[in-house]
């Protein structure tokens, strides 16, 4: 979708670059920031809202998997002050409204935060399609950028979580698959040491569950 003029002006006047592979790390203009969680709860609803990201996604879910078995009325009340203390946390020196609501329904707010993982889906999603149709060299501009994106396990730092776990096997999976249609362009182009490399990952990739 293309952006809008006010949609630049927002993302040029306050950009928070969120990273999720290989650990939760915060970045303004180039710079690590330090986020002081008002609560751990803010700091798990600020993760499920990176699984989803651009989506909008109902309050009713989130309070879900944050106060499982929690009735109507207390997890309406935990989720309207939980969302007041995330924002909360990122009303430091680079203030921003972290998420946005739409009646029942929440999301980041992306003209604020860009994620890791949603550009690596992007750069993937393309890469995987342009590779399957026999575009090789514009689909390995998108390969290797989506490669380069995957540094690490997505949110590694929450492994028991189910709803972050279903995230983090999805996105291993894809990189799987960005690894794979990425061998298959080296092999047209006959680039002998790239698949090499390509070969050395896929064996530590087998390996490697998530």
């Amino acid at each position: 979708m293309a952006r809008t003029k006010s949609d630049s002006k927002a993302s040029e006047s306050v950009k928070l670059d969120v990273r999720a592979f290989g650990g939760l790390s915060i970045y303004y203009k180039g710079a690590p920031i330090t986020v002081l969680w008002e609560s751990q709860k803010a700091r798990l609803l600020f993760c499920y809202l990176l699984v989803t990201y651009d989506q909008w996604v109902h309050r009713d879910k989130l309070i879900e998997v944050l106060w499982p078995g929690c009735d109507v009325k207390a997890g309406a009340n935990n989720f309207k002050t939980t969302v007041s203390r995330l924002r909360k946390s990122f009303s430091g020196p680079q203030t921003i409204n972290p998420v946005i609501t739409q009646g029942e329904a929440v999301r980041i707010n992306v003209n604020a935060i860009s994620l890791d993982a949603s550009l690596f889906r992007y750069n993937a999603t393309n890469g995987i399609k342009l590779q399957a149709r026999g575009d090789h060299k514009a689909a390995r501009d998108f390969l290797e950028a989506a490669q380069d994106l995957y540094t690490g396990d997505f949110l590694p730092e929450e492994p028991f979580n189910p709803f972050i776990t279903a995230a983090r096997s999805e996105f291993h999976m894809f990189y799987v698959s960005v690894i794979t249609s990425l061998e298959k362009v080296y092999q047209q182009e006959q680039n002998s040491d790239a698949m090499e490399a390509l070969l050395m990952l896929k064996n530590s990739l087998t390996l490697h569950q998530v």
